[in-house]
């Protein structure tokens, strides 16, 4: 071993070493973030053990077909910024100034953007179907993370027909709601393009690993499942078009309007089983 893996090996058992990597994640984004912004893609962690180079949508670590290079940039960045922190270069834009990236951090930190989708991997799961998920997006950051160590990995899911799927273990089954949600057993013909199922499907609603699989992944770090409002459940979410009103249109299954509320601003918290 080199000296500086022998330094590594005593480092990246430091967990409050990764809780600093991590910090600033919890700044730009939601769910476990501090983020209110619209669209802030909710924050989760995976443990590092459940990632394996399998469930790459390659099949296999992106390092074994010519992605080191990259993946040594990225260890790089990690170590010396922390996870997008607020002096990384993945703020800077090509042409960029430093300060103009640091402001765009700033801007996200405030709650007035986020990151955008692909700033984190990204769990893809089979579209209206139980096949299975792989890590659709970051799998670069993924095996970098991986390689540095990391007892977590921060995560987050859609749908995606990205890559090849592997299907759900025994350990990590489809969520109970999750599955209620994606409407995977009901009639698919009853079932409208506007609804939760919808945004589950064709329009890859962001959601937390910890309510897809339905339980907490990391121990002592809860789950995370829909912040409704007092009076709704996740077992009462209408799976079509939410409706105030009955009408033409069809009977009413949201009088109050909060679960189309939660669906057009989704919040989410902490629980613990």
């Amino acid at each position: 071993m080199t000296a500086f893996d022998t330094a590594w090996a005593i480092a990246k058992a430091d967990t409050g070493m990764w809780d600093e990597i991590y910090a600033p994640l919890y700044d730009v984004f939601g769910g476990r973030g501090r983020n209110p912004y619209k669209y802030a893609i909710p924050l989760d962690f995976m443990q590092t053990k459940d990632l394996p180079p399998e469930r790459h949508f390659q099949g296999q670590d992106p390092g074994e077909i010519g992605g080191d290079e990259y993946i040594d940039e990225l260890m790089e960045s990690i170590m010396e910024h922390g996870m997008l922190g607020r002096t990384a270069p993945f703020w800077v834009f090509s042409g960029e100034s430093p300060e103009e990236g640091q402001a765009r951090f700033d801007r996200s930190k405030a709650g007035e953007d986020h990151p955008g989708n692909v700033s984190i991997p990204k769990i893809g799961y089979s579209k209206y179907s139980d096949e299975g998920w792989n890590i659709s997006e970051g799998n670069h950051r993924t095996a970098a993370l991986r390689r540095l160590g990391a007892p977590t990995i921060p995560v987050y899911a859609g749908s995606s027909g990205w890559g090849r799927t592997k299907p759900y273990s025994a350990d990590l089954p489809l969520g109970e709601n999750m599955r209620r949600w994606m409407g995977l057993d009901e009639n698919q013909e009853e079932l409208d393009d506007y609804g939760i199922t919808a945004s589950l499907g064709r329009r890859s609603m962001p959601v937390p690993p910890s309510f897809m699989f339905g339980r907490e992944l990391v121990p002592n770090m809860g789950r995370l499942i829909p912040d409704l409002p007092k009076g709704l459940s996740i077992e009462g979410m209408p799976l079509n078009e939410t409706r105030m009103r009955e009408g033409w249109w069809g009977e009413a299954n949201d009088p109050t309007g909060g679960y189309g509320d939660w669906q057009n601003r989704p919040k989410w918290k902490v629980t613990y089983d």
